[in-house]
């Protein structure tokens, strides 16, 4: 595990608004007088800005965490193909394990590190290891982004159990309403039928707006 407390930040499915969530929190812990520093340590579907590949995912959190870091240190692999990572690797012939993205999670800056996953949990970061693995080297406390849409419940629940059966600590869910008409009885069963806290994210259509979730 990494010296600076932190938190792994996944999701139930790719396009459910991780990162705008990830971005709130982070606002979140920052109006708690917290430093934060960002991690998405590897991205697919990235695009071209002034001659350089860019993260859009990784420029949100750098400015929502006001980090002074370069984007190349928030982000050091980062692909055009709007696949899922371990492909786009392996279609660029390069060589990127599941140690490396531990490494580029590492800082030696105090501050509370926020890692963002790439997918859901289970999906493939690299030839060698999925987003769980890379949360269990890192052994950070989960928090599970949710998109409210139908089978998210069962989305949920697999998941949950995915991180239990790997002995990892879910320390908070987010149902993150990634439509304006979402249906709030998703949230609503949720805490039914989770131990761990449930939070809502409202839509958001423009700039996130701070989500508190105590550390």
């Amino acid at each position: 595990m990494t010296a600076n407390p932190g938190f792994f930040i996944t999701g139930t499915d790719t396009e459910i608004g991780k990162t705008q969530v990830t971005a709130a929190i982070a606002q979140g812990f920052r109006q708690q007088g917290y430093s934060i520093i960002p991690r998405k340590p590897i991205a697919s579907g990235c695009i071209w800005q002034q001659g350089k590949l860019v993260s859009e995912d990784a420029l949100q959190l750098q400015q929502a965490c006001q980090s002074d870091e370069p984007l190349i240190k928030i982000c050091p692999y980062q692909f055009e193909p709007a696949i899922s990572p371990a492909r786009a690797i392996k279609q660029s012939a390069q060589t990127i394990l599941l140690k490396d993205l531990h490494q580029a999670c590492q800082t030696i800056q105090p501050g509370l590190v926020l890692v963002e996953g790439a997918g859901g949990f289970l999906s493939p970061l690299t030839a060698d290891g999925l987003n769980a693995d890379l949360a269990t080297a890192l052994g950070y406390p989960l928090i599970l982004v949710v998109g409210n849409r139908l089978g998210c419940i069962n989305h949920s629940l697999l998941t949950i159990e995915a991180i239990q059966q790997r002995q990892l600590t879910l320390h908070a869910i987010v149902v993150n309403d990634i439509t304006p008409d979402a249906d709030p009885a998703n949230l609503d069963d949720l805490r039914a039928l989770c131990k761990a806290p449930v939070f809502h994210y409202p839509y958001q259509a423009a700039t996130p707006k701070p989500l508190i979730i105590n550390p």
